[in-house]
């Protein structure tokens, strides 16, 4: 009979062990997400904070441009390097441009795209792309050259919408990722135009 309760007594903590882990990996699942958009809403809505910083150029360390091609965008606090490749699993390491669209050298249409949330690194480079604002500057590092770009339209489209990675006339940036943040029903796009070379 003792060794019927001891036993009882085990599984109960057994059970209760695995309660427990079961509650934090659901909570894990549930507010990793959302936990980075609480942190941009607490450095964002402090008063310091005003609308001309989002528009100050990001210069690389020392001002040498790097030499890897990469993506950098102020307003997001994003520099992330641009990775090239045939596959659409490239873009499970961070900023893919897209092997069929242009680049910054050649104008027309660059094409970039980033995952918005992933539960793997990187998490999600293009998760807060739904914050810029036109006017927002952008910047490519591509083979030794910088590019600025600024943000003009945003919008949101059909996963299905091949439109946005269509050539153009003039020389611009296009960013797409999912959404809304855990859904892939819309791709959310960001046109910038590219600003005219000195």
């Amino acid at each position: 009979m003792l060794a019927s309760i001891q036993q009882n007594f085990n599984l109960r903590r057994i059970n209760d062990a695995l309660s427990v882990a079961i509650v934090l990996v659901a909570l894990y699942i549930f507010l990793l997400p959302v936990v980075p958009q609480f942190g941009w809403w607490l450095h964002h809505s402090a008063p310091l904070i005003s609308r001309s910083t989002r528009h100050q150029a990001q210069q690389p360390a020392g001002g040498a441009i790097p030499q890897d091609n990469r993506l950098v965008i102020p307003a997001l606090g994003l520099d992330q390097p641009i990775y090239e490749g045939q596959s659409v699993y490239t873009v499970n390491k961070g900023v893919w441009i897209r092997p069929n669209a242009s680049t910054p050298d050649k104008g027309s249409n660059t094409v970039l795209v980033g995952h918005r949330f992933t539960y793997t690194n990187p998490r999600g480079v293009f998760y807060f792309l739904d914050k810029l604002k036109p006017g927002d500057v952008l910047t490519i590092y591509w083979h030794g050259q910088a590019y600025r770009y600024h943000t003009q339209t945003i919008s949101v489209v059909a996963p299905t919408d091949s439109s946005v990675e269509a050539p153009t006339t003039q020389s611009q940036l296009t960013l797409y990722t999912c959404t809304p943040l855990w859904s892939l029903k819309s791709r959310l796009v960001i046109v910038a135009d590219r600003e005219a070379i000195r």
